[in-house]
This record gives C-alpha cells, sequence and structure tokens, in this order.
C-alpha cells in the first residue's frame, strides 16, 4: 500500500464514519481518463447522448481548480437481505442505495465535518449530477480498491453491490490500495449473455440506449422500436441480469442478512399485480425515493408502464404454461 500521514488520518476517519474502505489519489492520476472516455464516444456514438446527462465525467480538473486530491469511498450494501419479492424487479442498487442523509451504515455529513473542521476544504460527495466528481469507478480503480470487470460495473472483494462516493480536497495525500483481486476469465462471456437487450456486445463496452436499466429509469419507459417488451421480463426500475450472472457476485445470498430500511413492509406491496391499488401519492413517497434519483416525482406513470409490462411478462411466461 501507498499512503501518506494525511492519507492515513483520512482512512482511519472513513472507517469510523462507517464505510468500508478508502482510497486517495492525486488529481494527476485522472489524466489518462479523457482519453479512455473518447474512445469510448468512438466505439459507441449513440452512447454521447446518455453521457451528457450525467453530469460532467471529463472535467473534473476545470470545475475544481483548487484539487490536489481525491478521496474514494466504497459501502458494501451487500450486507443487507434482499426481499424475495423485489429480486428480478428492482435493482439492488437503487433500493440498498443510501444517501448521504441514510443511518445505515455510514455517515457522510459527520466525514463532511470532520474536513471542515481539519481546514480540509471537500467538495463532492454524491455518485452522479452536478455534484459528482467525475467518474468514480474509474478514480476507485486508481485508487486500489477494485476493479471494473468486463459487465462495466466496479468490483470490490465484495462484488459489484457497492456504492462508491467521491471527494476532491486542497490537499496533497495520496493512499492507494494493492488490488489483489482476479481478474476476468478470457473466455468468460456470461454477463454479455445475460443482457437481453444486448447493450452489452462486447466485453468492458456497453450501449446505454439499450440496456433496460436505462429505459426503466432515465428513459421514462418510452421503449425504443429497437427493444422488445420481453427483452425487459419483470424489471420494474432498473436491471441486475448483467451483475447477478457474473461468477464474482454468484457466491452472495441476498436472502441472509441485515435488513434494510421499510423493504420488508413495503415489498408485498409494490409487486406488478398490485400497482392498480397503490396511489401516486403512495409510489412518490414509498417508491421513488428508492430509485436513487433515476426516477422523479413527475414520473409515476413511467413506474406504472414499467410494472403493467412486467405483469403482462409475468402473464405470458408463467400462467400460460
Amino acid at each position: 500500500m501507498k499512503k501518506t500521514d494525511l492519507g492515513t488520518e483520512i482512512y482511519d476517519h472513513a472507517i469510523q464514519c462507517g464505510f468500508d474502505n478508502c482510497g486517495i489519489i492525486s488529481i494527476d492520476a485522472i489524466n489518462g481518463f479523457k482519453e479512455l472516455f473518447q474512445k469510448r464516444i468512438n466505439d459507441v456514438p449513440q452512447s454521447k447522448f446518455f453521457y451528457d446527462t450525467v453530469g460532467d465525467l471529463q472535467g473534473t480538473k476545470e470545475r475544481f481548480p483548487w484539487a490536489k486530491s481525491i478521496v474514494l469511498l466504497t459501502f458494501n450494501f451487500g450486507k443487507f437481505r434482499y426481499p424475495k419479492e423485489l429480486q428480478g424487479r428492482y435493482a439492488k442498487a437503487f433500493f440498498l442505495h443510501a444517501d448521504k442523509n441514510c443511518k445505515s451504515g455510514f455517515d457522510l455529513p459527520r466525514l463532511e465535518q470532520w474536513f471542515a473542521k481539519r481546514g480540509i476544504r471537500a467538495e463532492g460527495g454524491d455518485q452522479f449530477g452536478h455534484i459528482s466528481v467525475g467518474s468514480l469507478r474509474y478514480f476507485a480503480a486508481k485508487a486500489g480498491l477494485g476493479m471494473i470487470r468486463k459487465n462495466n460495473f466496479f468490483y470490490t472483494e465484495n462484488g459489484s453491490y457497492n456504492t462508491l462516493f467521491g471527494y476532491v480536497i486542497d490537499k496533497e495525500c495520496e493512499l492507494i490500495h494493492d488490488v489483489k483481486l482476479v481478474p476476468c476469465g478470457e473466455k468468460c462471456d456470461l454477463c454479455q449473455r445475460a443482457c437481453k437487450s444486448k447493450a452489452l456486445y462486447s466485453p468492458y463496452t456497453i450501449d446505454p440506449l439499450k440496456c433496460v436499466s436505462y429505459w426503466t429509469t432515465f428513459g421514462n419507459s418510452d421503449i425504443p422500436e429497437w427493444l422488445s417488451s420481453d427483452m425487459f421480463e419483470e424489471w420494474v426500475c432498473g436491471c441486475d441480469n448483467c451483475q447477478d450472472a457474473c461468477p464474482h457476485n454468484r457466491r452472495h445470498d441476498w436472502n441472509t442478512g441485515e435488513s434494510f430500511s421499510n423493504l420488508d413492509e413495503i415489498a408485498p406491496l409494490i409487486l406488478p399485480n398490485n400497482y392498480e391499488n397503490l396511489s401516486d401519492e403512495f409510489l412518490i413517497e414509498q417508491v421513488i425515493p428508492k430509485t436513487a434519483d433515476h426516477m422523479q416525482k413527475s414520473e409515476v406513470s413511467a413506474l406504472r408502464k414499467n410494472a403493467k409490462r412486467a405483469l403482462n411478462y409475468h402473464s405470458t411466461t408463467y400462467e400460460g404454461k
């Protein structure tokens, strides 16, 4: 492990705040990202529209000219139990997403207060959008916290079901871990085969405009003509197929672990066949906030369309047998 005194101090406090790991890189360590990003756009030109909507991934240095280091934090939400009713219908990364006000395991406000007390200027603290500091998966890989696998997700030793947070700070420090993960098998294509819409058409490459997760969230359920309803199976919000098929995730049992928030209570209520009995108010208060900002309060109709499509798929696939 490569570290500095301040880096060790930040790491220790991050662990005290409930995070599983912390890494720190120099702001100059991200210099290679723009080239990789441009390669992605060149390889998948249609993806530019998507990346333009998720925040400024390339302009970290320009947005934060005073920044000298980037602090990356990981939190493993695989420690929580995920209700059986939600599996295959609601993406785990959304419904087990713990935001900065969550009391389920980590405390971002406490860390931010510590930065302030130590006289450290820090900005960031979210995964995407205007307050994200950039490409957290790329930054976290540079910090040695894990690796990006063929399905494009970031993996730690716990698998891909983790949350990343990042801050730029105005102090020079470093804490880089040694990655000890086994890389993807050269011939393994399980994630590609699990992707019903063929969004994963080659290793480490994705067409977001073919992704089921995109169309059930940001895409407002306006399914394009190049995708068919059966590709969406019973997914109401998001999709976990490529992650669940991955050998590096398969050992995890989602039926065990700590309970999370009120998921056990609402899981039976939000099955697709119950949507006709749910008010817009219930969906706005109990479901939309659990989508980790991938759906907004104004998009209840999209959620209902997703549920109807999932119900039709279930009826056609199972009840017709």
